[in-house]
């Protein structure tokens, strides 16, 4: 969608004004309203904003702004304002956007209504309405949910930065402490933020509405278990919060690294030592992870083996007792007892085919008391034996599978031992040839960030290996907790409506996730991307990366972080392109209102930034607000031909007009 006008009536410095901005098959869709400063220029911003929310964007000091009521229709009803009485004043704005093929379109109003009084100017309410145009129609909108659905899917509030732009702001947008602006782009437009809500929503039902249900039950043992899991989900939130610390200090630690490195390389008689230093720091961090690795599993196979050889001697005993009875014929005989009942029951042997004797039938009932009992016996010692054989041959494989793992970590370290040594004579090789200062005192703060690195990653392997473990105790709560509720009947629909509430927090965590991911990923190609084909500079940038923690990245030819180095207009292009990249991937594909476009970029850049601007007005609108300052005969001589439309604006008897 694309404004294709506005009409601001009573606004401010504006009476009856209205802004067209047509559009042609085959033009730039890009537009120019040009006017001094205090004219009001960057009130058409405030004019859209108010318009769609109600709220002035770009407005300095609220606290002391006058009131939106133009003051000129204020004066002339306070003209005519009988002895203490009141007049009502309306300031009104319409904005009408529509389609490239303008076969649908939108009609959003909102009006502002005022007490105007011989001393005040007073908001008493405002008016929105949205008239939809569509199939040949004019419609009223007149659902509530509908109208706010109208704005969130054309214009949504939470992405308005992104759609309208203080230019003055641009080159700020990737200064340190803005990251969150990222963070906030990503999750806004790719949707995360309503997983998140949807997420939070099945976690708020669970535990305000399940669990104090569950708690309240009348066994007493599951509110003991629903205690002790929130404890466990509390430890384990503390160990996922202090893992993600350690992550950020550790890339702190790497940035610091980096810097240093950037020092010692630039000295040629060090960089072969150093690349080799650095592949040997990899190689040690990979091992690391290895010998790590290979722990927990020696661990989880001792673990794994420790019942068998708590109860080994026990085991032991009785296997060999059963054995030695069965060989020597003392286990009860194993006697079809069923046979001696059908026996029994005809009075007639079904082997020799003869009748029973009165002798012979009371033998057979003698016999078959007697095997009710021993039958039973024998068949559970058989059962035994089998279970028990099974423990002896599970502990014949301890010894071979500790040997190996043993044997395994053996080669792990000697390979890391050698990799150390090799780090330190590269270590001892760079501290003692001929160097400046500065090269010396790299490599000796280096050695000491890469000692506090290894000290924070060996903490993140504690604490990671710590939630592991609070993993595993939260798992077996959770099925302790189970099958306290499934023992108590009247908490079964409960406990069934808590694991979908669980279930389906997990799956939207998971999506919530998995997308952010995949939207970080595409968001860097797609801005690099971007950047590079708008850029006036091709070879200057090898790389847009987007950390975990949405740290910007923008990487020279070298692999070096230079965003910190960029000009103003390099910055505020590369805005530009991560804006257009954000509404790229999450298919909001708006137009773009720039106020004061280049008031920051330096004179040498601005004729390539405008360039630049024109470039994107190809594929989406982009209206811009020009000072005379500016707008210079450069400028102007770059623009000429190139936009669809150009409004001057200017003060006449104190009110703004298009010339």
């Amino acid at each position: 969608m694309r404004i294709e006008s506005i009409e601001i009536q009573n606004f401010r410095q504006y009476r009856n004004l209205s802004f067209k901005f047509p559009h042609s098959n085959g033009e730039n869709d890009l537009h120019i309203i040009f006017a001094n400063n205090g004219v009001g220029k960057t009130n058409v911003l405030n004019a859209i904003t108010w318009c769609l929310y109600d709220t002035e964007m770009h407005l300095g000091d609220k606290s002391t702004a006058l009131a939106i009521l133009n003051n000129q229709i204020v004066q002339e009803l306070r003209i005519h304002l009988p002895e203490g009485g009141n007049a009502i004043g309306d300031a009104t704005v319409r904005i009408l956007f529509s389609s490239d093929d303008a076969s649908e379109k939108i009609r959003f109003q909102r009006v502002g209504k005022f007490n105007v009084t011989s001393e005040a100017v007073i908001p008493v309410n405002t008016e929105f309405s949205i008239m939809h145009f569509a199939d040949g129609e004019w419609n009223s909108i007149d659902s509530e949910e509908e109208t706010l659905s109208l704005v969130k899917k054309n214009v949504p509030e939470e992405i308005h930065e992104y759609i309208f732009f203080d230019g003055e702001h641009l080159e700020n947008y990737f200064k340190a402490g803005q990251f969150e602006n990222i963070k906030n782009g990503i999750e806004e437009l790719t949707q995360a933020k309503i997983i998140e809500k949807a997420e939070a929503a099945f976690n708020k039902y669970l535990i305000e509405i399940l669990n104090p249900q569950i708690a309240n039950s009348s066994v007493k043992d599951i509110s003991t278990a629903q205690k002790e899991l929130d404890k466990i989900q509390e430890a384990i939130d503390a160990a996922a919060t202090s893992i993600e610390t350690l992550t950020t200090q550790i890339h702190n630690c790497d940035d610091e690294i980096a810097m240093l490195d950037n020092i010692i390389n630039g000295h040629i008689h060090v960089s072969e030592k150093t690349t080799r230093l650095k592949e040997v720091d990899g190689l040690i961090e990979s091992l690391k992870a290895d010998i790590a690795k290979k722990k927990a599993e020696m661990m989880m196979f001792v673990r794994e083996y420790v019942q068998y050889f708590a109860l080994y001697p026990a085991i032991k005993s009785l296997y060999r007792y059963i054995n030695t009875q069965d060989k020597q014929g003392k286990l009860p005989p194993r006697i079809d007892k069923y046979l001696l009942k059908a026996i029994e029951e005809h009075k007639h042997c079904l082997v020799c085919d003869q009748d029973l004797s009165d002798h012979s039938y009371s033998f057979i009932q003698g016999l078959k008391k007697e095997l009710e009992v021993s039958s039973e016996t024998s068949a559970l010692l058989n059962k035994t034996f089998v279970v028990l054989r099974q423990y002896m041959g599970k502990l014949a494989q301890y010894q071979l599978r500790r040997s190996a793992l043993m044997e395994e970590e053996k080669a792990l370290r000697k390979q890391y031992n050698d990799y150390l040594e090799e780090e330190k004579q590269l270590n001892i090789y760079l501290m003692n040839i001929p160097n400046t200062e500065a090269v010396t005192k790299a490599i000796e703060d280096k050695k000491e960030y890469r000692k506090k690195r290894d000290d924070i990653v060996a903490k993140k392997g504690v604490e990671e290996e710590h939630k592991k473990e609070l993993d595993n105790q939260l798992y077996n709560q959770s099925k302790k907790l189970k099958a306290l509720v499934e023992k108590n009947k009247q908490l079964e629909k409960i406990n069934q409506q808590a694991d979908y509430c669980k279930k389906c927090r997990n799956v939207l965590k998971e999506t919530r996730l998995d997308l952010l991911e995949e939207s970080r990923r595409e968001m860097e190609q797609e801005t690099f991307d971007t950047f590079s084909r708008l850029l006036w500079k091709k070879d200057a940038f090898s790389k847009v990366e987007i950390l975990e923690d949405y740290t910007f990245l923008l990487l020279d030819k070298y692999g070096s972080q230079t965003l910190g180095s960029c000009s103003a207009a390099e910055r505020a292009l590369l805005a530009l392109s991560f804006t257009l990249a954000l509404q790229k991937v999450s298919m909001h594909d708006s137009l773009l209102f720039i106020d004061t476009p280049i008031g920051r970029v330096d004179s040498d850049n601005r004729l390539n930034f405008v360039n630049t601007l024109c470039e994107i007005a190809k594929s989406k609108q982009v209206i811009l607000t020009f000072t005379p300052t500016e707008y210079d005969d450069k400028v102007a001589g770059a623009l000429q031909n190139q936009y669809a439309s150009f409004s001057k604006l200017t003060i006449e008897e104190g009110v703004t007009v298009i010339k």
